[in-house]
Formats: structure tokens, sequence, C-alpha cells
């Protein structure tokens, strides 16, 4: 090894013998770093390392002499400067990132280096910020599941409502009405009809046999050609024939049937069974 100050080959001793320069530790930690490392170039272990001077920094009442290290390949011929004490490069933009969106992760690692501070400020401060990272994301979560678009406001739900109305034949309740066809005849006919809103409906029997019902006008007609009994009803399509029991007749009597009913029409009853109506919306 040779002295920094003159240059002068001094191998491992504390002192140089020619100028009196205290070789410090630092130097010699050095050397033995230096001498374990092999040459850029080719790998070879077979180098030598010198200390040269590159001038000196004065101030006013000190010197400061400033050196690096050059090695030499002995086996190659290469040559370069080394730098024991390199300074490695910091990931900025991690901690960038780490400061915008995760704060609380970059100021605990800065927190955990610090060895003077007490434990019990120092994950106090943690734990606060942790907390009001997490508050922070919390309240913002909730803010964009409960804020309403411009289609919400503005959307409205029509609620469906259906009405059921339940008659018995030859009984005229609030719906029902009796007329009596050809009565200055000696053969009169009497006839329930049944006055419920205009609409569509799905009409079903409590009768555990055949139960018939049919759609006619409101208003009586006359039959052309028919002077004793002139007077008619004026019947919408074909009867209708339910049963709430198993027996359907071969196929000709249903459990239900859907009925549309115009602002001029009612329902005619046969007999005493009973009838349930209910809407359909449209």
């Amino acid at each position: 090894m040779k002295c920094p100050s003159c240059g002068a080959e001094i191998g491992n001793e504390r002192f140089c013998g020619y100028c009196g320069t205290q070789i410090s530790a630092d130097m010699l930690r050095e050397k033995e770093i230096l001498n374990k490392a092999g040459c850029p170039q080719c790998g070879s272990t077979n180098v030598s390392f010198n200390r040269e001077n590159q001038g000196e920094i004065r101030g006013k009442n000190s010197k400061k002499i400033v050196h690096h290290t050059v090695g030499y390949c002995k086996d190659c011929g290469y040559t370069w400067r080394t730098d024991i004490n390199k300074t490695k490069k910091r990931k900025t933009w991690l901690w960038v990132l780490g400061w915008l969106f995760i704060f609380p992760l970059p100021l605990t690692l800065i927190l955990l280096k610090k060895k003077e501070m007490k434990p019990i400020l120092k994950y106090g401060i943690i734990a606060v910020a942790w907390i009001l990272y997490l508050l922070i994301g919390f309240a913002g979560g909730q803010n964009t599941e409960t804020a309403p678009t411009h289609e919400d406001t503005s959307t409205t739900t029509a609620a469906i409502v259906t009405k059921t109305f339940t008659l018995i034949g030859e009984e005229l309740g609030d719906y029902g009405k009796k007329i009596v066809l050809n009565e200055k005849t000696d053969m009169p006919a009497e006839k329930y009809l049944y006055k419920l809103p205009a609409g569509k409906y799905t009409v079903s029997t409590k009768s555990e046999k055949v139960a018939s019902f049919f759609v006619v006008k409101d208003d009586v007609g006359t039959e052309e050609g028919n002077n004793d009994y002139p007077e008619v009803l004026q019947y919408v399509g074909e009867g209708y024939r339910l049963t709430a029991g198993d027996n359907d007749f071969n196929g000709t009597v249903k459990k239900n049937v859907t009925v549309s009913l115009k602002e001029d029409e009612s329902f005619l009853l046969i007999g005493k069974d009973t009838f349930t109506f209910e809407t359909i919306s449209e």
C-alpha cells in the first residue's frame, strides 16, 4: 500500500516512514475490500490498487487532501477508478407514488429507522397515520356507492295494483242488477247481470262442479220475427265453463280463463255459483 500523502510504498504500516502520515483504519479497510475485488474486464484477482492524490482543499485553518483509488489488472492490463462509497440509486418514483396513494407506508419506513425517537411516540404516529388512511378510504367508498346518478333521480317505478271481485249468482251485492225479460208475457225470465269496471280479468270459481258465465251487452235486444217473446240478451262470444274440481269433463271445463270487458258490457252469471274476478294490469 502506498502513502496517500507522498506516494511511498509503506506495506501494512500504520505510519508512513517517509513523511510521517498516519494510516487510518478506513484506509486499511479499503485496501482489504479492494484486494478481494476482481478485474471488471476479465474477472482476474491478480490486481493491484493505488491511492492517488488528486489535490488539496484548503479551509481557513485546515487542509484536506483529496484522493481516489485506481485499480490495475496484471493479467489483461485493464485500469479503472474505484469508488468504495458508491451511493445507491434511490427509486424516487416509488417514494412519490407511496406519498401520493399510500402515505402511511413511506412514513412508517422513515419512522422505523429513527432509533433516537421514543417507541411510544413513533408507533403512536404510525397508528394514527394508518387509521386516518383507512377512514379516508372508507368514506370515499361510501360516497361512491350512495351517490345517485341522473338516471336514478329521474326514473320512477309505477306500482302494479290489482283488484279482486267476488260475485255470487243471484245475489246482487254492490255490482249486481236483476232484469226481467218479456215481463208482460206468460214466460218472464229473470237474469242477473254484474257491472264491473271495464278491463281484463282472470276468472275462476269455487264450485267443484261446472259453473257458467257469459259476457253480454248492457242494453236488452229484440229478436226479429218473435212477437211472443221479443226481448233477448245480446251475448258477446260464447259462454265460459269453469270448475274448481278435478273433473275437466273431457277438456271442456277449465280452472280459469282470461276475459275482457268493455264499457257497455256486463257479466251474466248462471245459477248460484261463486266466481272470482281479478283484474290484470296492462
